[in-house]
């Protein structure tokens, strides 16, 4: 029997009582699934588990998904993408170094977003006794059923378009700044053509049903949408500016402060998620990603 403990007025809950390094029931996988999709984030103290027992659980969700970018896949285990500011002998990042900079939800440029990712803290950093780089996050859900009615009718019918390319070309224009102002440098590779053609650009309705709970939530990211579909550019970003602010009011938060052992679930169907960034060598930050394929936004 697994304890469910609420930590955030809209979104995240403590599971206890899983020992995921262990086989579980199905009963016991049951309740811990419906304990994700009512609370959209949930995450477990204290594990230890190997990639593979990681690979294994989140399976257990549905189809796990390979990373665009093969350089930064855990060696042996595809299915991991390694979330790090570990660097190589050669000084070059052996992970995803700078992921999270803005909200967003994990894959939602692919044709079949991602349904859930999950996330296991190998190490994390800690200074003067303070564990730093916190991870925010937001439910979409709540912000959407917040909407006046006259916001609902504007975005209902209305497309944006999710584009890793504009992504990848933002994140990369942000850390050219930051690195011109002398702050942290990030040295990660830039994606090729080749992977970027293959995620091409897809268009999704901002007001999401979301498929296994049928809920409403707003389906747009600061990262990801480069675009509303069938506005003029100004008015595109000025509405889109307006949605993602609404979506991350203080409200509909919850910040998890990280211990070494934990592994953490989020819905990409109702939450966004962005990374803090107040650490850096030689505090290290190491983590194990896995995402489980959704299903065509609709």
């Amino acid at each position: 029997m697994i304890t469910v403990t609420r930590v955030g007025k809209h979104i995240g809950a403590e599971i206890s009582g899983a020992d995921l390094s262990q086989p579980l029931s199905d009963d016991v996988f049951a309740q811990i699934a419906k304990a994700f999709f009512d609370n959209e984030v949930v995450f477990f103290r204290n594990q230890k588990i190997t990639p593979a027992q990681q690979v294994e659980f989140t399976r257990r969700f549905g189809i796990l998904e390979q990373h665009v970018r093969k350089e930064s896949r855990l060696p042996g285990h595809p299915e991991i993408l390694v979330v790090s500011n570990l660097l190589d002998d050669k000084g070059n990042a052996i992970g995803a170094q700078d992921a999270g900079r803005f909200w967003h939800s994990d894959l939602s440029y692919k044709k079949e977003p991602s349904l859930l990712s999950a996330l296991y803290a190998v190490e994390v950093p800690v200074k003067d006794g303070q564990v730093l780089g916190d991870t925010s996050f937001t439910s979409t859900t709540a912000a959407y059923e917040a909407l006046p009615e006259a916001m609902k009718q504007r975005l209902q019918g209305l497309k944006n378009v999710h584009s890793y390319r504009y992504y990848r070309t933002k994140n990369a224009q942000v850390q050219k700044e930051e690195a011109a102002r002398g702050g942290r440098v990030v040295q990660e590779h830039f994606p090729t053509e080749e992977q970027l053609k293959s995620v091409p650009d897809v268009e999704a309705p901002i007001v999401r049903t979301h498929p296994v709970t049928g809920r409403k939530s707003l389906f747009i990211n600061e990262a990801h949408t480069s675009a509303i579909v069938g506005l003029p550019p100004a008015e595109s970003e000025a509405l889109k500016k307006e949605i993602c602010e609404h979506t991350i009011k203080p409200e509909f938060q919850y910040r998890h402060r990280w211990q070494a052992g934990d592994l953490l679930l989020w819905d990409n169907c109702s939450a966004l998620h962005k990374a803090n960034f107040d650490y850096d060598l030689p505090l290290r930050r190491l983590m194990y990603r896995t995402t489980v394929r959704g299903s065509v936004a609709v």
